[in-house]
């Protein structure tokens, strides 16, 4: 399936995986996201620029089926759902104990999840090398996470 309203593309990406606390229940729980390694493009302004950039993306709205189906795959808590504070449906982390939605501005906005604020705590990040292409919609958008270098990769 193509992505045809794609604001970002990669020839490669990581499927990154951590552990927070739920907001609710506040049980430790498995988290994932999507990063980019360097380079990578993204649609501005109706141009594709190069970005010579690691990101991370979220608020994750279409990727190919494919894609999909792996990340739901590495964690069946990665699903679609419409949040609060969301237009449209988004590829969001839920608690694997209570089910409650863990939001995009927790696990890349604030101190914690994929924003690590030391290097030690990017180690409790891994990295999940993909080999393959991806396009996606996204409307966030966290570039060169100072701590990636840090991340074991797999």
């Amino acid at each position: 399936m193509q992505v045809p309203d794609a604001n970002v593309r990669s020839s490669t990406y990581y499927i990154a995986q951590t552990s927070v606390h739920c907001p609710s229940c506040n049980q430790c729980t498995r988290v994932l996201a999507v990063a980019l390694p360097a380079p990578h493009e993204v649609l501005i302004e109706d141009e594709w620029q190069d970005a010579d950039v690691s990101a991370f993306i979220f608020y994750v709205t279409e990727v190919p089926e494919e894609v999909l189906q792996l990340l739901t795959q590495t964690s069946g808590f990665f699903r679609s759902s419409r949040m609060e504070d969301t237009p449209d449906p988004c590829l969001t982390n839920h608690c694997e104990h209570c089910g409650t939605p863990v939001s995009d501005d927790q696990l890349h906005c604030e101190p914690g999840g994929f924003m690590p604020g030391y290097a030690d705590e990017a180690q409790a990040i891994s990295l999940i090398e993909v080999r393959k292409a991806l396009r996606a919609v996204a409307a966030g958008y966290a570039v060169d996470p100072e701590f990636l270098v840090h991340t074991p990769k797999r």
